[in-house]
């Protein structure tokens, strides 16, 4: 059974810059690689999908120039369908410049652009028919909420990554979506900024006592954690030498939802997610998802 997924969030560009070493004010780092392609956690995700043999169907915004045409380029090439990703006349696509030191630890500086655009009158025409779920990633609330709603409402299952920005704005601001969800994604930094508690437990117990049925802590080279219907435990993470981590959540959502479209439990679909995570840390760019064969040879032990 393949997963047939709808993505909905940001479409971005990336501008990866490589350095051997952060600088300080007014100090100089040699820039060893510079590269651009599309980026923002709904692309990946649809990317991913398609590299792992699901179907995903893409919404977001992109502006009406270059850029514009350069993401949506990029994402034909890896056979993302693009009839629901509009061209906002006004704002010009979003970028994402994104710093990576040796190690793969990242800095990144942004302007969503037309990918903050896409407004809940943009998703109103979301037609959910043979698609199994969605998955809302790092866009706002209104547009989010209606999203979620529609596919709900359709019997998807619907899982939803706030982001930095909107788990800041604390778990009253965020509720009103939580009645549509099966489940949320998020990591550990934003767990505890949309709780206010700093464990990957304390924050899960809120979130489900919030009416959240399953959430997922993801915690970096420490793993994740599971707290839902089935129980609670943490799946660790798989040891790779780290060239570039952004998108890794993005990469664990869509192993995750991939794995769950194929009707497999949460304990290996999360164990599924490790893997395909580890496998794009290893890569340069945000979008640089494994193939299924490469996944399955990994976690079956193969080195990446």
């Amino acid at each position: 059974m393949a997963c047939h997924l709808f993505s909905v969030g940001h479409i971005l560009s990336d501008m990866r810059v490589r350095v051997n070493e952060q600088t300080g004010i007014d100090s100089f780092s040699q820039i060893s690689d510079l590269s651009y392609g599309v980026g923002g956690s709904a692309a990946n995700v649809a990317i991913g999908m398609t590299r792992l043999g699901g179907l995903c169907t893409l919404v977001g915004k992109v502006g009406l120039d270059t850029t514009g045409r350069m993401v949506v380029d990029d994402l034909l090439r890896e056979k993302v369908p693009v009839g629901h990703v509009e061209a906002d006349l006004v704002k010009r696509t979003g970028l994402t410049i994104i710093i990576i030191r040796k190690g793969g630890e990242i800095s990144m500086y942004g302007d969503k652009g037309a990918a903050e655009e896409l407004r809940p009158e943009d998703v109103l025409g979301i037609q959910p028919k043979g698609c199994d779920s969605l998955h809302v990633a790092s866009l706002r609330m209104d547009t989010s909420l209606a999203a979620a709603e529609i596919c709900g409402k359709a019997g998807l299952f619907v899982s939803f990554d706030p982001g930095r920005e909107m788990a800041a704005m604390g778990i009253e601001n965020v509720r009103p979506i939580f009645p549509h969800l099966s489940l949320l994604l998020l990591n550990l930094r934003e767990a505890a900024a949309l709780t206010s508690v700093d464990t990957p437990e304390g924050a899960a117990s809120a979130l489900r006592r919030a009416g959240v049925p399953n959430v997922i802590v993801k915690m970096g080279r420490r793993g994740a954690f599971f707290s839902g219907v089935v129980g609670e435990f943490h799946v660790p993470a798989r040891e790779v030498k780290a060239v570039d981590s952004t998108g890794a959540g993005d990469a664990f959502a869509t192993g995750l939802l991939f794995s769950l479209g194929k009707g497999e439990g949460y304990r290996e679909a999360l164990d599924f997610a490790s893997a395909v995570a580890a496998l794009k840390v290893v890569k340069l760019g945000s979008h640089e998802m494994p193939t299924l064969a490469e996944a399955e040879e990994f976690a079956l032990g193969k080195e990446p």
